[in-house]
């Protein structure tokens, strides 16, 4: 069994995951699905580099023993056998109360009394370690450990950590990048890559080349060429196409990855008719965030949010008109769509673009796949967003 740790959007992580294993042919049965994490029973054991692709999970463990009570110290010492001469062992718990402190001196005694030598380490914050502090003590690697202890259904649940994500890899590429601009909104790697999982073809074995019509700062080429995709991109101006080259540079230089997927990027208007040639009699899949509308420095009332939807939908409306004629049967897009918080009766909330509009969509060619099965937008925001990002997904037909 194995525990995936979910990152600050649930709904997200969970249909980033389901479509990873899906494309890899891994059958699974989610067992539980709770905010923090979900935990999966799957047929065969999952790729142990996986993490390294999933934008929304934070790290994965499986499952060590299951109790019906919170096992005694002899008991937890009996599931980790054989204990090792000397290793540390990091601590935490989810949806529990337990003494951290408490239990890591008990475990140490248990374990000294059988001639094994364990050092503990607690939370820093919170009830669960940080990846920095399973980074740096190596806890993934043997003999060291991450225990977390689960209370779910009555039941007492202790999962080691496989694998988690790995924090420098994700600042070198996104904070350390050479081009930046806040002003234009940031794309982080980790929804770059929650982005390409959903949208490549459920069939692993099927080739595709990722093409981003808005591509901004590269982040979805320098992602795709990161996870041996082929992928190349277009902007209409010629600082974004500027500084993707320059990031996808700085990729190269400290990255381990193919040459011959190297990702170009090139100067167009997403709205003409008229593709790039790199565009053309290729199996495509468009993953892109387009322009998302003008910055906002504050909630909108209802008559303001019209306003600026209307200012926005022309450009999708010719984009997804206009790329038709390069995608083949069954070719997929994921393209992030505006939500505008709407100030309303005193409160605030994220309003995505009208359903209708997204109906007209589906009367160019298309039909929009469910990414959830709940009926409402899947929405990516940070806390204090104005303009949150929804998830849209569609097929050419």
């Amino acid at each position: 069994m194995y525990t995936f740790f979910l990152g600050t959007n649930s709904d997200l992580s969970t249909a980033e995951i389901t479509a990873v294993l899906n494309r890899h042919g891994i059958s699974f049965t989610i067992i539980s699905s709770q905010k923090q994490y979900i935990r999966i029973q799957t047929q065969s054991a999952i790729p142990l580099g996986l993490v390294k692709i999933l934008g929304g999970t934070i790290r994965i463990s499986q499952d060590v023993a299951v109790w019906d009570t919170m096992p005694a110290t002899e008991e937890i010492l009996t599931a980790l056998q054989p204990l090792p001469p000397k290793w540390q062992v990091g601590l935490g718990c989810i949806g529990m109360s337990l003494n951290i402190r408490k239990l890591g001196i008990e475990l140490k005694k248990g374990a000294r009394a059988q001639d094994s030598r364990l050092a503990f380490i607690e939370p820093k914050a919170g009830t669960v370690l940080n990846a920095a502090q399973v980074i740096f003590n190596k806890l993934t690697s043997l003999p060291n450990a991450e225990l977390i202890f689960i209370q779910e259904n009555e039941k007492i649940i202790l999962v080691r950590t496989t694998s988690i994500q790995d924090i420098a890899s994700y600042e070198l590429r996104d904070t350390l990048r050479p081009a930046r601009d806040a002003r234009i909104g940031l794309l982080p790697p980790k929804l770059a890559q929650i982005m390409i999982n959903l949208a490549l073809p459920q069939d692993a074995k099927k080739s595709t080349t990722i093409y981003d019509p808005f591509c901004g700062m590269g982040t979805v080429l320098q992602e795709a060429w990161l996870m041996k995709i082929a992928s190349f991109g277009t902007d209409i101006s010629e600082d974004m196409v500027a500084a993707s080259t320059k990031n996808i540079a700085h990729l190269e230089e400290n990255f381990s990855v193919q040459e011959s997927l190297k990702p170009q990027v090139f100067h167009h208007d997403a709205t003409s008719p008229n593709f790039p040639e790199e565009a053309q009699d290729k199996n495509l899949t468009v993953v892109t965030e387009p322009f998302l509308g003008t910055p906002l420095t504050r909630a909108l009332s209802p008559i303001e949010g019209t306003q600026f939807y209307e200012s926005v939908m022309p450009l999708y409306r010719q984009f997804f008109m206009n790329i038709k004629s390069v995608l083949q049967e069954n070719a997929r897009l994921l393209v992030l769509l505006p939500a505008v918080r709407i100030r309303e009766n005193g409160k605030d909330t994220f309003t995505p673009l009208p359903r209708t509009f997204l109906d007209e969509i589906i009367t160019f060619g298309y039909r929009n796949i469910k990414l959830i099965p709940e009926e409402k937008p899947l929405l990516y925001a940070r806390p204090d967003a104005l303009i949150a990002r929804e998830f849209t997904l569609w097929e050419r037909v």
